[in-house]
C-alpha cells in the first residue's frame, strides 16, 4: 500500500522544472473521504503557487487542479477512492 502521495502541479509540465510545485500526502489510516480531502487541499495549494504570474491564472489553475487530482486518485489505485473523487468532482 502507498504510504504517502505526491501531488504534482500540471504547471510544471509546462512551464517545466524550475517551477515545478508538490506536496507529500500521507495516505496511513485513512478512509477514502479524508484521503480526498487532503488530496484536493493539497492540489489547491500546489497550484496556487504554480499559477503565479500565469498569462490566464484561472484557466491554468483548474486545470492544474483537475490533473493534480486525478493523477493522485489514479496512482492510489482504490476504487473507493475513485468513487469519492468522481462524486465530489461531479459535484463541481
Amino acid at each position: 500500500m502507498i504510504r504517502f502521495l505526491t501531488i504534482a502541479a500540471a504547471a510544471a509540465l509546462i512551464a517545466g522544472p524550475a517551477t515545478a510545485q508538490s506536496m507529500k500526502v500521507s495516505t496511513e489510516g485513512k478512509t477514502p473521504e479524508q484521503l480526498h480531502a487532503d488530496i484536493a487541499k493539497a492540489a489547491k495549494k500546489v497550484c496556487n503557487r504554480a499559477v503565479v504570474g500565469a498569462s490566464f491564472p484561472r484557466e491554468m489553475y483548474a486545470s492544474c487542479y483537475k490533473y493534480a487530482v486525478r493523477t493522485a486518485v489514479d496512482t492510489v489505485n482504490d476504487p473507493a477512492l475513485a468513487r469519492v473523487a468522481g462524486s465530489q468532482m461531479a459535484a463541481n
